[in-house]
């Protein structure tokens, strides 16, 4: 992974980055040596939160490393340029070198909502110069067709879908005709047809002599990618591969993960949490033959089709699937906090979506435990305050034991010394902690988590798990959104969503 040849584009050498997080700086990459090579698809895995997003900002130059280096050398005329070291350009140097040398596509889209899709593509070329207008929009509009949206090429970007808008993210780092293309997570946001036409572009690129890099959470793509390699809280390995050549470094990973003891997780918080509760034959969750449409000026779009599912209390659920295909919708529909198109939606036996909006936010306090992909805690109150508000909209819990209550739970992530901090002094990690402990805090009968584990490195991520474990073995059920497949091996059902509907739904025979 270190030695240089004469086709080194990128080397990357003793690459430190720490990010200040109060008391416990949080060091996001860990002595990070890589070459990467021109002509390459090199594909970079690892789960939300490893670390993936940090190196590509290395690369790119976007954020400053703590330390090492990075120096990047143009293989067209080596022989006269030495290696230019990114890490030490101005500012101004940093933008015209990455003007001039890299396209960079970022997971959101980034499109100037006022201008048509093909101004968006030119804007690189006109701000550099490089390219006279009306060659610069022939361009565009090629590149446009290439990621088979040219028909739109004169839509303003909220006229069309989230799908749509990355096409026009990546077509626009493809004008100024990069000798390296950095990527993160570019099919994230798109139906599997469309992230396959992606793929497909990319390999075309680098069958002429690009570099791509590429970061995902998907390991399915790893055999399609010339070179693959993975991170893991900061520490970039190659995998190994076994006889079969499949992947053997992820099976080792897991091993790792659960070798490891759930050191913050004590038995007495977990007896408070999670007290045993027993339910009738009622299912926990049914939705009956459900759908839910999204329509916008440039049409309909179809989250999720037909969907029927019974799912049981005491279980420990996982919902799996690409980016866009539907599992956050499915989330909104079993919470309450989106409308279903059609179809029924029933939790513990009641039919949420006939109560009014204050009825089901009330139902929703008492009954669900919600986290968030994005942790949503309020900024001017304490860790231990933000547990604690549930209790109080519901008025559970007798006053003057709340904040014990609460902090047990912070206990139960690991929180207890962070618990009267602001949200700010602490780590996104510990965020999401934090509104993990928030959930639990009404006692809720069911759990639902949209990627609770992405934020967190491994050893979190491990105690989270093993307390949703606990919790489900208690008579609650746990609803986990998530991209990591290892996950599956320890819920006790897996739904497997594509495109807006249930193509797999398992249930381990012990169950």
């Amino acid at each position: 992974m270190n030695g240089q040849n004469q086709n080194t584009i990128i080397q990357m050498r003793d690459v430190v980055k720490i990010y200040p997080t109060g008391d416990s700086p949080f060091m996001a990459l860990n002595n990070v040596n890589i070459d990467i090579q021109q002509g390459e698809f090199l594909g970079i895995t690892g789960k939300s939160g490893a670390g993936k997003s940090t190196l590509l900002n290395m690369i790119a130059g976007v954020s400053e490393l703590t330390s090492g280096r990075v120096l990047f050398h143009w293989a067209g005329d080596k022989s006269s340029s030495p290696a230019m070291p990114i890490h030490a350009l101005s500012e101004d140097k940093l933008a015209l070198w990455r003007g001039e040398h890299i396209g960079v596509i970022y997971q959101s889209f980034e499109l100037m909502p006022t201008l048509s899709l093909v101004e968006n593509v030119m804007l690189p070329p006109d701000f550099l110069g490089a390219y006279q207008p009306k060659v610069s929009k022939k361009k565009a509009l090629e590149l446009l067709e290439m990621v088979e949206i040219g028909a739109h090429a004169y839509k303003i970007p909220a006229h069309i879908s989230g799908g749509q808008k990355q096409r026009v993210a990546i077509a626009r780092a493809l004008v100024n005709d990069p000798h390296l293309i950095i990527a993160d997570e570019p099919t994230g946001n798109l139906d599997s047809v469309t992230a396959e036409t992606i793929f497909q572009i990319f390999e075309k690129l680098v069958a002429q002599g690009k570099t791509i890099v590429m970061v995902t959470h998907d390991e399915s793509f790893a055999p399609r990618f010339t070179r693959h390699l993975q991170i893991t809280d900061g520490v970039v390995t190659e995998p190994a591969k076994n006889g079969n050549g499949s992947l053997a470094h992820k099976e080792a990973v897991i091993d790792l993960r659960r070798a490891h003891t759930a050191t913050h997780i004590s038995k007495s918080s977990l007896e408070m949490a999670s007290s045993p509760q027993e339910h009738s034959d009622t299912p926990a969750i049914v939705l009956r033959n459900v759908d839910k449409v999204y329509e916008s000026p440039a049409g309909k779009f179809q989250a999720l089709k037909s969907i029927n599912l019974q799912l049981n209390f005491g279980q420990f659920i996982s919902i799996v699937g690409k980016s866009g295909c539907g599992k956050s919708t499915l989330l909104n529909m079993i919470t309450g906090i989106d409308h279903p198109t059609t179809g029924d939606v029933l939790i513990g036996g009641e039919p949420i979506y006939k109560m009014s909006e204050s009825q089901r936010a009330l139902w929703r306090g008492k009954n669900l435990g919600v986290v968030f992909q994005f942790f949503q805690l309020l900024p001017t109150l304490s860790l231990l305050e933000n547990t604690m508000l549930p209790m109080d909209y519901c008025n559970m819990y007798p006053f003057h034991e709340r904040s014990q209550h609460a902090m047990e739970l912070l206990k139960l992530v690991g929180l207890e010394d962070q618990a009267h901090k602001l949200p700010t002094a602490v780590s996104s990690g510990q965020q999401q902690g934090a509104a993990i402990a928030r959930a639990l805090a009404t006692d809720p009968s069911i759990i639902v988590a949209d990627e609770p584990t992405g934020n967190l490195d491994s050893r979190s991520a491990e105690n989270v798990l093993n307390l949703f474990e606990t919790l489900a073995s208690s008579g609650k059920t746990i609803l986990i959104v998530t991209h990591d497949p290892s996950i599956t091996r320890r819920t006790d059902q897996t739904i497997i969503l594509s495109d807006g509907e249930i193509i797999e739904n398992h249930k381990r025979k012990n169950n």
